[in-house]
Parts: C-alpha cells; structure tokens; sequence
C-alpha cells in the first residue's frame, strides 16, 4: 500500500513527464507548421479586392503609428482599409483622422466610418456593419486590431490559405489568422507580465498555433466573404465576449475550415498595472470557460503546472527522494523548453535571465488569472461592464 508520500512523487514524475512530451511536441509540431507553410513558396494577391477592418477604441499611445504602418504592406492587392469607432467623440479619432491625411496623399484608399453599437461587444459591431454596407464589394476581408504594428507584416502570406483552392471534394479555407506576439512600450511590471505571459509561455501563440492550429485568435485574420456569409449573420456575434470562438464554430458548421499562416504579427503593448495585466487574461479564461468549458482545467495542468508538479514532488521528498528529484528536474526541463521556444518563436532573445523571468511572471499571472475567472462573470472591456453568461453570451450590467 503506496503512502500518499509516495502517491505524490509518483504522481509528479507522471505529471512532469506528460509536460516534458507537450513540450517535445510543441517544438516538433510548430517546426513541422513553419516548414508546410514555407514550402508553399511565394504568394501573390494580384488583383484580389481586399477589404482591411480596423476597429478603434480610445486614444491609444501608438496607434497613429499602427495606422500609417499599412504603408509598409508589400502586397498587390487592390486594398481598402477602413478604420471604424462607434462613437463620432470617440479618444481614437484624431489619430484616425490625421492617418488618413497622410495615406490618402500617398494614395492609399482608406476611409473613417462611424457604426453606433448594436450589440455589448462593441468591436463585433462594428465589423458587423462595416461588413453589412462594404462587405458584398470584396472577395476577402482582413481584420487587424488598432494595436498592431503592419510594419514588414506578409499580408499575401496571410491571404493565401484563402485563396487556395480545395482539394476535390475537401472543404476549403474560410479564414486564416496570424499569430502574435506583444512587443513591450513601456516600462513596469504589468507591462512586462504581459510580454511574459504572451511571449513566454505556452499562451504565446506564435508557439500555441502549432499545437491548435485550427483555433482561431481574432486579432489578425483574413477571411472569405462567401465563407462568412455562409456562416450566418456576423452581427449575431456582438452577443458574444469572445466572438472569435463564435465565428470558428459557425465557419466549422458551415463546413469552412481555419488555417493557420505561421507569419508574425507585433502588437503594441499598453500600460497596464500587475492587476489590470491579470484581469486581461482572467478576461480571455472567462470566454473559455463560458463557451469551451472542457478546456478550463488545461490551464492548471499545463500552462501554469510547474509551481503544481514541484509542490507534489517536494511533498513526494521523504518517501521518494530520487522519484521527486527526477520529476522536479523533468519538470523544470518542460518548463524552460517552453520558454525558449515561446521566445524563439516571437523573435525574442534566449538570454537566460530574461527566459527565467518570464517563466516566473507568466506562471503567477496565469495563475490568479485563472483563479480570478472561477469566481466571477463580470467584466470591464473596452470602458463597460459586462457580465457572461452561459455559452458566453454577453449582456451589460
């Protein structure tokens, strides 16, 4: 009969060694994706009509230069962008403003529009109406969230999962997105919790797209407009937090598939507190719990499970020390290889002190994060206060 000394080393050896095989796997599986979407050669999107979303709330400190940044775009698209807010006193538009000025007199199409919410998530109305009145003019549509950088950004890249044909009989390509990463604007330690979190953990989607590839992050995607037709009216997701989640389930049914186009966005990071960083992703963790329930407990099992596995190994120390000392060492060697290639993958150095702080940083704030969405459904996102309910579906308090 096993001591529960013994259960717990033998439970952490079992534990760290499923982590050290994610992280194996991680490292394989998101090489294997990079190497695929290479092999594709040069895109081109000569000719294609592309309509560019970019949603503004507030006045962001860099988003006048997020917005000229579509100068940098080489493509050969026929490109509209359209920058939209929701209110016609909203912070962000002068920025707005004085970025068309300048990309007109290089001419560049590009246009404000003002769309009033129709619904509690106010960056899926405005899509909604944008893609209502512009959508039917173009063969594609792009949505780049307002704190993207596009400077030297693959946008043919991005397009051409969208553009390829079918395989007989297969289903075809309905959206592709981009995976990013946060590049830190100003000092602090909210600030640097994110750029942990987002660029330094198995969160970091330029590492996560390689494991779940058929996901979907909304802040930089590009889509078929007959495939989002196809999945019903766009407007329907304002009822939804995460309405990108939403938008993937309904192309599925649809039968549409998600691709992944391994090229790197930057996102401009803010300058929020520590506290403000943890709610972010408490946020992003209540849209999971709200609408893929099943995949809350992958959280504590692997994003943030090496505090977990050195708990039950130090608990394991007595009855077992070689069994904990190994499933501490295994452990350790999962989480820096997670580190490392989170790092590698979003451009970022592998110097050693600044892999062990963002281990250490996105493990705590990963951690109050996903304490933080058990115990409330409540929200502040984009200046309201929301409450989720079941399924995700938003209404305001």
């Amino acid at each position: 009969m096993l001591t529960a000394s013994e259960v717990a080393a033998y439970l952490a050896l079992i534990w760290s060694a499923v982590l050290l095989w994610l992280a194996l796997g991680a490292a394989i599986r998101r090489y294997q994706l990079h190497a695929r979407f290479r092999r594709r050669g040069p895109s081109s999107a000569a000719g294609r009509r592309v309509l560019m979303i970019r949603p503004c709330a507030g006045p962001e400190p860099a988003l006048l230069g997020n917005l000229l940044s579509v100068r940098t775009l080489a493509t050969e698209a026929k490109l509209r962008v359209i920058a939209t807010i929701d209110d016609p006193e909203d912070g962000a538009r002068p920025a707005i403003e004085a970025a068309i000025e300048q990309l007109r007199a290089e001419g560049f199409d590009v246009h404000l529009e003002v769309h009033p919410p129709t619904g509690p998530n106010r960056k899926a109305s405005m899509l909604a109406a944008v893609l209502r009145e512009r959508g039917r003019e173009h063969e594609l549509v792009v949505n780049v969230d307002s704190n993207v950088d596009l400077e030297g950004f693959e946008l043919d890249a991005l397009l051409a999962p969208v553009l390829e044909p079918a395989l007989i009989g297969g289903p075809r390509v309905g959206v592709a997105w981009a995976p990013w990463f946060e590049q830190r604007s100003f000092p602090g330690l909210g600030p640097r919790a994110s750029e942990a979190v987002l660029g330094g953990s198995l969160t970091a989607f330029p590492l996560l797209c390689g494991i779940h590839p058929n996901g979907l992050v909304g802040k930089i995607w590009a889509a078929r407009t007959e495939a989002l037709a196809a999945a019903g009216e766009f407007g329907e997701l304002t009822r939804y937090l995460g309405e990108d989640l939403a938008m993937a389930d309904r192309l599925r049914a649809a039968g549409w598939t998600i691709a992944v186009a391994p090229i790197l966005g930057r996102a401009r990071g803010g300058q929020p507190s520590f506290n403000e960083t943890v709610e972010r992703f408490a946020r992003w963790m209540l849209v999971v719990r709200a609408q893929q329930p099943a995949l809350l407990v992958t959280y504590p099992l692997f994003f943030f499970a090496t505090p977990l596995v050195g708990a039950l190994a130090l608990l394991g120390l007595d009855a077992s020390p070689t069994l904990s000392a190994t499933a501490l060492g295994l452990g350790l060697s999962a989480r820096l290889l997670v580190t490392l290639l989170a790092r590698f993958w979003s451009g970022r150095s592998l110097r050693p002190i600044p892999a062990l702080i963002d281990a250490l940083l996105s493990d705590l704030v990963l951690m109050l994060a996903w304490l933080r969405s058990l115990s409330r459904r409540e929200v502040v996102w984009r200046g309201r206060r929301l409450r989720v309910g079941a399924g995700g579906k938003l209404s305001e308090r």
